[in-house]
């Protein structure tokens, strides 16, 4: 089955059923960042401030090892989290986290925890490549299960599908086809279109369980999707090595050899991440 017959039936499925929109001040931002000539940090800062969930995951990531400058204070202020992130990394990052605000809680833990935990060792990553920034690989860290997300609000019992994703990489995609005649990536387009995320985010998230990424001429979407990956098996292997399938090997060797990640590049990752130091 092709990719619009996919879409025609996430679509129809879909009916009846309202993805979670873009919180207001997101929607100011944005109109903010894309007509202002010249930006006031204080007026991003007080957009953000109206919406407290918001303000208080921004406060998080912009003390994160991934984003705070080695050495600077904690950052305990909206405002102070503008100015020690930048305008450019805001502009990317609160795409990701006003969508976190927004559904956690709303579906299974592990779910939420594997997604936030794939975000946080995608940004880390970024410390061994040049071409991708940690805010992109953070964003397209939380937004790959952004479909996985809406079908476990959706669908009754889509957890027991979910861990079997997580364990066989590629399997268990076909798997969820054949249960639901689409995957998560799919679900996760309509996303994508509901967020107005730019297409390199939409093909991470539609090609994360992509056995063969020579598909992908892009590099940039070829090396987010490798990151993903990687953050996948990590993250896999970490924290939910109960559920750890051969595929998830296959996977993590592909990405390193592409990436040029070395295993002790990946021991340092996986110790960091187990002993909650990359939050």
């Amino acid at each position: 089955m092709g990719l619009k017959e996919q879409l025609a039936i996430a679509t129809n499925e879909m009916k009846g059923f309202d993805i979670p929109s873009l919180p207001k001040e997101l929607m100011e931002l944005k109109k903010l960042f894309r007509n202002a000539k010249f930006i006031n940090t204080n007026d991003v800062a007080n957009i953000i401030k109206k919406n407290t969930v918001l303000s208080g995951e921004l406060i998080k990531v912009a003390n994160q090892k991934q984003f705070k400058p080695k050495g600077a204070e904690d950052v305990v202020s909206v405002k102070a989290a503008v100015e020690s992130l930048g305008l450019e990394k805001i502009e990317t990052l609160i795409l990701g986290l006003a969508f976190k605000s927004l559904v956690s809680g709303e579906v299974f833990d592990d779910l939420m925890d594997h997604t936030v935990a794939v975000a946080n060792v995608s940004a880390e990553l970024t410390q061994f490549l040049t071409d991708v920034s940690a805010e992109e690989a953070y964003l397209a860290g939380l937004f790959h299960n952004s479909g996985a997300i809406i079908m476990a609000m959706k669908f009754d019992g889509y957890d027991k599908v979910f861990y079997n994703t997580i364990s066989n990489s590629y399997s268990g995609i076909a798997r969820e086809m054949e249960k639901f005649k689409m995957h998560h990536g799919v679900f996760g387009l309509l996303v994508a279109k509901e967020w107005t995320l730019s297409s390199i985010y939409s093909q991470v998230i539609l090609m994360h369980h992509q056995r063969d990424l020579t598909i992908i001429k892009d590099d940039k979407i070829r090396t987010l999707v490798y990151i993903v990956q990687l953050a996948n098996s990590i993250v896999a292997e970490s924290l939910f090595n109960g559920y750890l399938g051969d595929e998830v090997g296959v996977m993590k060797k592909n990405a390193m050899v592409d990436l040029m990640v070395s295993s002790d590049d990946m021991s340092e990752i996986r110790r960091a991440l187990m002993t909650g130091n990359l939050v």
